[in-house]
């Protein structure tokens, strides 16, 4: 199905779901531009029952930059595919997939800024995390900072890909913690893809 969004081709097993994808397409792109950043070329969203990433296996979602298409899991998935613990379990399962694609479509958008501009793996999923957190809404994401706290200010020494990979959600709510205590927010995340602002460490 094309999408409203230009560039953007969504494929799911019922039309009703794919109509779905995109509009959580847009919400994103929406989102994402808002801080000036905008899809450059073609996306495809394919919404499957188990996205298998090609190195860490069945996951919830991925963004192939090669193909540029994303694979996001369908809802109906999400109780098997989501570890016990994760408190995304307890999200409205609508809305936790506009998260899921928000995440992905943030690390497509990044993937195709002009001029070979190079994102450092850990600034990526800060800024994924910020715009999954942000189309989650006010409600969702109390839920999710009651369930993992962070300091409210956030820690910059948070984001890097050991956190990432131990400790998700941590990551995630600090990312929001962190986007919210800056003046700007969306200054924090431009400075970050062109490589003005750098946070944690490597």
């Amino acid at each position: 199905m094309r999408c409203d969004a230009p560039l953007v081709t969504a494929e799911a097993r019922t039309p009703e779901l794919a109509r779905a994808t995109c509009g959580a397409v847009s919400e994103a792109l929406e989102a994402l531009g808002r801080c000036g950043l905008t899809m450059m070329q073609p996306l495809l969203v394919t919404v499957l029952a188990a996205p298998e990433h090609p190195v860490h296996g069945v996951c919830l979602g991925y963004y192939d930059s090669h193909s540029r298409c994303i694979s996001v899991a369908e809802p109906a998935r999400y109780p098997a595919l989501l570890p016990a613990g994760d408190a995304r379990r307890d999200l409205p399962p609508d809305r936790l997939f506009r998260g899921l694609v928000a995440h992905e479509v943030a690390h497509a958008v990044i993937a195709q800024l002009p001029g070979g501009t190079k994102v450092a793996p850990e600034h990526h999923e800060f800024i994924a995390a910020v715009f999954e957190m942000e189309v989650y809404g006010p409600e969702s994401r109390a839920a999710l900072l009651a369930a993992d706290p962070v300091r409210a200010e956030g820690s910059r020494d948070m984001v890097n890909m050991g956190i990432y990979a131990l400790a998700p959600r941590v990551f995630g709510n600090n990312a929001w913690a962190l986007y919210q205590a800056e003046p700007d927010g969306c200054a924090l995340v431009r400075g970050i893809v062109s490589g003005e602002r750098a946070l944690g460490f490597r």
